[in-house]
């Protein structure tokens, strides 16, 4: 098998003839390229993926781009491929994308007296495989890479960037987009929790600093009654506040309910609506719910990326996304602001203007730009 930085010119020109061959398909009237169109992003535009005799795909998930896709680690929204080869075998036989299978795949393709040839120059001999046809297709894939200003930026050409494209780059950086969207690509090497933030309690600050306020309170419970006589509670409630601060005691009071009485908690979830949600035994979240309720838009499609633990997704590449619209795994939001701003309040842990996101969004553009 042909390594994936070996790959001959034949073989690209097998890959690309494959890629935009309908006869891969069973009714002979999809190709690889009716999703991934390489004028439209390398996507298709649409919220969700139509494939076979018009079907939808069931989880209603959007066309993620195969453009500058060789720079992924994980390969579908659940990150269940790790090649490009792999992942290029499951549209193909998927009943909802192309229905076909290998056998119908390699028996077509050996009728077609144009592939024996182009099999024999690609591969040294004319046998026509499934594997071998996954393998060219990727090949092809992996030349289908684009530039943009961004990259003569990083080349050294400071002027490539102006200066709102500069300031969202910076904000870029510094709110923590890089954290997942990283790599030559701007993500594809994640599989990260989305989303972060979706419950309102934990919502007011960071993970480092909810971290903190953890051992600060476990050191506070399992040390001050012993260094400090208190005659109660109200003594007892002062130190604590002392200590950690008001800020952090807020987040204490309305996150921790081990510390309330069974009354008080039930109490502090009635008033918050927590039982909205927390419908199960020991606050369980009923998946039904969950399916509802996890993201900050309609879950239309009821998936949540990968299980066990769940809703984890492969964080998308963000070149060229301008191009990609509508966005998120079921294509519910319409503009790239839009999806700024979401992924700012619910995976950083922070606040954006409107300034702000203009320099975000005009980063983004920058980096697509393709030359």
């Amino acid at each position: 098998m042909t390594s994936t930085n070996k790959y001959t010119k034949e073989m690209i020109h097998l890959g690309e003839k494959l890629f935009f061959e309908k006869n891969l398909s069973l009714n002979r009237d999809i190709s690889c390229a009716s999703c991934h169109d390489t004028k439209h992003g390398g996507a298709d535009g649409r919220s969700t993926a139509i494939g076979h005799k018009g079907q939808k795909n069931p989880s209603h998930l959007n066309t993620p781009t195969v453009l500058n896709t060789v720079f992924s680690k994980h390969y579908f929204w659940d990150g269940r491929s790790r090649t490009l080869q792999d992942q290029a075998k499951g549209p193909l036989q998927a009943p909802f994308e192309m229905a076909s299978t290998p056998k119908l795949i390699e028996k077509r393709l050996r009728r077609d007296e144009r592939y024996p040839k182009l099999f024999n120059k690609a591969f040294g001999d004319s046998q026509i495989t499934f594997e071998r046809t996954a393998e060219a297709i990727s090949a092809y894939e992996n030349t289908l890479v684009t530039r943009g200003r961004y990259d003569r930026f990083l080349e050294g050409d400071l002027q490539a960037l102006n200066r709102e494209e500069k300031e969202g780059l910076k904000l870029f950086i510094d709110k923590g987009c890089i954290g997942c969207h990283n790599g030559i690509g701007l993500g594809g090497q994640e599989m990260r929790k989305f989303p972060l933030l979706h419950h309102p309690i934990w919502s007011m600050t960071d993970q480092k600093t909810i971290n903190k306020i953890r051992i600060s309170y476990l050191d506070f419970l399992s040390k001050s009654d012993r260094q400090q006589n208190f005659s109660n509670d109200i003594d007892r409630y002062g130190y604590l506040r002392k200590n950690l601060g008001e800020h952090e005691l807020k987040l204490l009071k309305e996150g921790y309910f081990q510390s309330y009485t069974p009354q008080q908690a039930y109490s502090i979830m009635t008033q918050k609506g927590c039982y909205t949600c927390h419908t199960e035994p020991n606050f369980g979240v009923d998946k039904t719910i969950l399916k509802e309720k996890a993201f900050a838009f309609k879950n239309t499609g009821g998936f949540l990326g990968k299980d066990k633990p769940g809703r984890y997704f492969r964080a998308p590449l963000l070149r060229n996304v301008v191009q990609t619209a509508p966005y998120f795994h079921n294509g519910k939001i319409k503009t790239l602001e839009e999806a700024v701003k979401i992924m700012i309040t619910y995976q950083s842990r922070s606040q954006v203007n409107d300034k702000q996101i203009v320099q975000l969004t005009q980063f983004l553009k920058a980096v697509d730009a393709p030359e």
